[in-house]
């Protein structure tokens, strides 16, 4: 990686300790409206569009269960949850934020969640004023794995696909910064690390702090 000019955040599981709520509260809804909800499926969901998180549960609820009622509960779950534990934001995260602006590195959101939950989360972090712009589900036809997000995201900031650096948590991120042509780095959370990752991933670290060593090492001078 020799230079970067951009650095693309996903959002849910990378920035903010979401993922576990999110399955703790779509669990009680689904519970609450009779079905099973295993963790392991919940694990085939992260990193994809909300169009598509309903189609997979229509499949486990049956052609025709509405939704609708089971989301509205889910919501007030998830709502119960952020009042009682609040927003947790991942480990390293505000330092890596802080070396980007001292390098006067750009930086951006680009998540499957839409563009309410990205405002609500920025806005109850704090860090609303920390990122110079976002790209929502809401925005691109085609949500991860498909490229768009990514390539939207360097579109706006008008920043080539090789001075860029994605960082993701989830293997559809992956898969969807790879298609663009721009390095991922993952920082694993729900998810363990697969070969399709280890193959395909720039690095794979622990936490956000370790990100920092490759953003220094692309701006150090060259003689």
């Amino acid at each position: 990686m020799k230079e970067i000019d951009l650095v693309v955040f996903d959002m849910d599981g990378l920035l903010f300790e979401t993922e576990k709520s999110y399955y703790e509260a779509l669990r009680a809804a689904m519970e609450s409206f009779g079905f099973d909800f295993a963790f392991e499926t919940y694990q085939q969901m992260i990193g994809i569009s909300d169009k598509e998180t309903d189609e997979a549960l229509q499949k486990i609820c049956g052609p025709g269960f509405s939704t609708v009622p089971l989301w509205e509960e889910n919501n007030r779950q998830f709502d119960l949850l952020l009042e009682k534990k609040g927003l947790g934001i991942k480990p390293g995260a505000e330092r890596l934020l802080d070396v980007l602006d001292q390098l006067g590195i750009a930086k951006c959101i680009a998540s499957s969640n839409n563009k309410a939950a990205i405002e609500r989360y920025l806005h109850v972090s704090g860090m609303g004023d920390r990122f110079e712009f976002y790209v929502s589900a809401d925005d691109v036809a085609r949500a991860k794995p498909d490229p768009d997000i990514f390539l939207t995201a360097c579109r706006k900031a008008g920043a080539a696909a090789e001075k860029t650096l994605v960082l993701e948590d989830s293997l559809n991120g992956l898969r969807a910064a790879k298609a663009a042509g721009i390095n991922c780095i993952v920082v694993p959370d729900l998810l363990a690390p697969d070969e399709e990752m280890r193959r395909n991933a720039y690095d794979i670290v622990d936490s956000l702090d370790e990100v920092i060593p490759f953003i220094e090492r692309a701006r150090e001078p060259r003689g």
